[in-house]
């Protein structure tokens, strides 16, 4: 069975915060505003609710008659009144309206009590670097504007602030600071609600005696005064001591009346605490079914208001009463409850916790900076020069401590920098070596690919030219003697017109025998040049066909300055594709466009036959070239459509020489 607590800290809220704010406009206060502003004043600790909507009407009537700084004061009483209340979002949003507002009218008086309350709605939610910010501003404030009772507010909202993150001697010393401040104005009550506060920190050191004592001597106080909501949180820190005591009989009579006023005051948080409470007294004093009714009560609230952090501890409490009473499975279902509302609360907590190490960071740099402004207003001009050695060796202390922490937080940052780059340099270092890998596969593939073309290319061409020598030698050396033979018969017999056909025969035989030798193995493109031996080759494709075949050459004398490989491979696919387009292409004209460009030679064939589909099994010619300009780096566009002629172009990159 779990007691949880929520710590019941008096802060100190004087309604008067704004009043001098509202100086300036007495003069137009109307008789409802005023009859309003004591309805709330009267009202704020003993019934909230008819305190809230005093307010709410006191703010719309401001609004009305557009009197700004009585809109800015009902703005400051709803906040503190959801303070008071528990609704802490309505406190954020009441306070900075009225910031806004104040600043706005370049109001200065009047903004600390503002951030004041904008600090404890902040700490309330567990936004300490937010809530200590707000007491920062509070104290800047009160010092510009010389009030000194905001000023003691501040410290003692510090000291709750470092007493919920029990930190109990700086709490301690932010609270002295604030009873002093109130001694020195004779503000009896402030001294009272900081021994209130003192009386906490006694109680969450574990010394009850000491706290009791306080809580005792506040509790007179307020009960002369008739202060229902101090009363009401005397008697929970009161009972919830005595249930650590394990005095049940005893913390059950206090929390019972502690609850009616609770009850009347409409304080639900508070409300849920002490339901449990009551419900863990019953339970260890044997008294299971009435435990059980205090803790479904204490949940009913919990879940209307989504208080996470206290239903987790209802629901064990409720579980394990369940299991000790045999009902099993009330008791499986509130524990399941119980680790989904801790797995929730878990998930909050996890948010918070990156960032408390910077919380706590920027905490003790505002403490210093706390510590700076309260020596300044302390220390008159007689003093300064006295103090100011001892300032020197605190001021020395603080930044080494600065400095220490800075330079421990740099160097873990600094080393998980390092980290997080071992981290992703080897990761990259795996993918680069991964690549690298790849690459060389794909190259050694490519490569390979290139040799087999090249090593066929050049069989090609080793055929081609032993094809060439053995027509040029054998069958043109034979031609050659058969033509010297009958032209020597013919000279010795009588002329004939036959004799006339056969030696035409034969002599046209040797043009064709050379003129296939040298397509097959042409000679040297240097030594005749290219395009000339381009041209022939056309002309004589052209001369025997029904196709007519045009060819342009721009400019000729680059392109035979062009390298004999490349010119080569060129003559290879014009004589590739004259050929495809003399069996397939039934065309009429054609043309051949040789282009040389700076950095690439662009072939251009056009003709105007009857097209082929792109998607058709291409043939052997077609592939020799496609092969060819892989090697050479070069690329193919093709242009066709059934009955519409086909277009090639080819762009062959010209490698320069270094």
């Amino acid at each position: 069975m779990k007691l949880f607590r929520k710590h019941i800290i008096l802060i100190v809220f004087l309604f008067l915060g704004l009043q001098d704010v509202a100086i300036a406009q007495t003069s137009q206060n109307t008789p409802l505003i005023d009859s309003l502003s004591i309805v709330y004043n009267k009202n704020v600790y003993e019934n909230p609710q008819l305190a809230k909507e005093a307010a709410l009407q006191w703010l719309s009537e401001s609004k009305k008659l557009e009197m700004d700084l009585q809109v800015a004061r009902a703005l400051y009483a709803l906040g503190h009144l959801g303070n008071i209340s528990g609704d802490y979002k309505s406190t954020i949003k009441y306070s900075h309206d009225a910031i806004t507002l104040l600043k706005s009218l370049q109001v200065e008086k009047g903004l600390a009590a503002c951030y004041n309350i904008l600090g404890t709605g902040y700490k309330n939610l567990g936004e300490y670097p937010k809530s200590m910010d707000s007491f920062v501003e509070c104290l800047n404030y009160s010092k510009q504007t010389e009030n000194r009772v905001q000023e003691a507010n501040a410290y003692q909202n510090i000291a709750t602030l470092y007493l919920l993150q029990n930190e109990y001697k700086k709490s301690a010393e932010n609270l002295d600071r604030a009873a002093n401040l109130y001694r020195e104005l004779g503000d009896d009550d402030g001294v009272l609600t900081t021994l209130f506060n003192f009386a906490n920190i006694l109680k969450e050191e574990g010394k009850f005696d000491q706290a009791r004592k306080h809580y005792q001597t506040v509790l007179g106080y307020r009960e002369r005064e008739g202060n229902k909501a101090v009363i009401a949180y005397v008697n929970i820190n009161l009972s919830q001591m005595l249930v650590e005591e394990e005095r049940c009989a005893e913390a059950v009579i206090s929390l019972e009346k502690t609850l009616i006023l609770l009850k009347e005051l409409q304080f639900n948080s508070d409300i849920a605490i002490v339901l449990n409470d009551l419900g863990l007294c019953e339970s260890k004093l044997g008294h299971t079914q009435k435990a059980i009714n205090y803790f479904q009560q204490a949940l009913e609230i919990g879940e209307e208001h989504s208080l996470l952090m206290y239903n987790s501890n209802i629901y064990k409490n409720l579980s394990q009463l369940y299991q000790d009473e045999g009902n099993y499975k009330n008791a499986l279902k509130f524990y399941e409850k119980s680790i989904t509302t801790i797995e929730e609360q878990n998930s909050l907590d996890k948010e918070k916790y990156v960032a408390n190490i910077q919380e706590r960071y920027e905490t003790q740099l505002k403490e210093t900076r706390i510590k700076l402004l309260e020596k300044e207003q302390k220390l008159s001009e007689a003093e300064l020069q006295k103090a100011e050695l001892t300032v020197k060796r605190q001021r020395i202390v603080r930044n080494t401590f600065i400095a220490g922490f800075v330079l421990i937080l740099l160097t873990l940052i600094v080393l998980r920098f390092f980290y997080v780059q071992r981290l992703r340099a080897q990761k990259e270092l795996s993918l680069q070596q991964e690549e690298n890998a790849k690459q060389q596969i794909n190259q050694m593939i490519k490569d390979h690919k290139l040799s087999v073309i090249e090593r066929y290319q050049e069989g090609q061409d080793e055929e081609r030219s032993r094809l060439a020598r053995e027509i040029h030698d054998g069958i043109g050396s034979d031609l050659a003697g058969i033509k010297i033979a009958f032209e020597h018969y013919a000279e010795q017999h009588e002329e004939k017109q036959q004799s006339k056909r056969i030696a035409s025969a034969i002599n046209n035989a040797c043009i064709d025998v050379r003129g296939l030798s040298h397509q097959l193995h042409p000679l040297p493109f240097s030594k005749i040049g290219f395009t000339s031996f381009l041209h022939d080759f056309i002309n004589q494709i052209s001369e025997k066909s029904t196709v007519e075949i045009k060819a342009f050459f721009f400019p000729e004398e680059d392109i035979d300055s062009l390298p004999e490989a490349l010119l080569a491979d060129t003559y290879r696919i014009v004589q590739e594709l004259v050929n495809n387009i003399l069996k397939h292409a039934a065309a009429t004209q054609a043309e051949v466009q040789l282009t040389k460009h700076e950095d690439h030679l662009n072939m251009v064939i056009n003709d105007n036959g009857k097209g082929f589909q792109k998607n058709k099994k291409q043939g052997i010619g077609l592939r020799n070239i496609k092969e060819r300009l892989h090697k050479m780096q070069g690329t193919l566009d093709i242009d066709s459509a059934s009955a519409n002629g086909t277009s090639i172009m080819i762009d062959i990159p010209i490698k320069k020489e270094l």
